[in-house]
């Protein structure tokens, strides 16, 4: 694989946000291990709330990083690796309650379907790409069903293969917008998810999609030639 080259994070933003008719800023994600990882200027957010916020924040020109202390969502915090689900998320049973499963059995089984980083860390550090001086684990953006459609074409012009969004209303901008992209290595889309319509404000017109850093420059190449 060839190494990410930081140094075009801010075309790649400009491509993608030009071509793909964008209103906000592509977000920049990066999982970190240790503090000393963390650009020189970017601090902590002040205020805990739900990632699908942060990244609304990013995608509106701000810059900072968080930890599990600062996710005020901790069912989306357990999607990213920061920690251990609360005990009715994992079991479904808060799921259920909110009347999105025939039963308790249902819910547990899309409970441990959902997709969740594998790894723990420490923290991560959401920045527009544009300003972004290190190499993302993932980009995320918000856009209408037309960018989605762009951004399936460039994968399928790229790749000669199906572009499959893989969602289910639960945990949208923690679990399929960042966790599946890592996981699988692929680009994932997502409907959203009723936290992230309520307290990110997504709009009813927008989805988010996710693309992992291994597959950023070929997507953006092929946006750029095909549109």
């Amino acid at each position: 694989m060839v190494d990410y080259d930081i140094s075009k994070n801010n075309e790649y933003a400009n491509i993608l946000e030009e071509k793909l008719g964008l209103d906000s800023k592509i977000v920049a994600i990066k999982f970190y291990d240790n503090e000393n990882e963390i650009p020189e200027g970017i601090g902590k957010i002040e205020t805990p709330v739900r990632h699908c916020e942060m990244v609304k924040k990013a995608s509106c020109g701000e810059s900072f990083y968080a930890t599990k202390d600062e996710e005020a969502c901790k069912g989306g915090s357990a999607a990213l690796g920061l920690e251990d689900a609360p005990k009715k998320v994992a079991t479904g049973e808060k799921y259920f309650e909110l009347g999105r499963f025939k039963s308790l059995e249902d819910g547990k089984k899309v409970a441990d379907n959902l997709t969740k980083v594998s790894v723990r860390h420490a923290g991560i550090i959401y920045q527009p790409l544009e300003d972004a001086e290190f190499e993302p684990d993932v980009i995320v953006y918000f856009g209408k069903p037309i960018s989605g459609m762009r951004t399936a074409q460039a994968y399928v012009y790229e790749y000669a293969d199906k572009f499959e969004p893989n969602f289910s209303g639960i945990q949208s901008l923690c679990g399929d917008a960042v966790a599946t992209p890592i996981e699988t290595g692929k680009p994932n889309a997502t409907l959203g998810c009723d936290g992230s319509r309520k307290a990110a404000k997504v709009k009813d017109e927008e989805l988010a999609v996710g693309i992992n850093k291994s597959e950023i420059a070929n997507i953006v190449a092929a946006v750029d030639k095909i549109l």
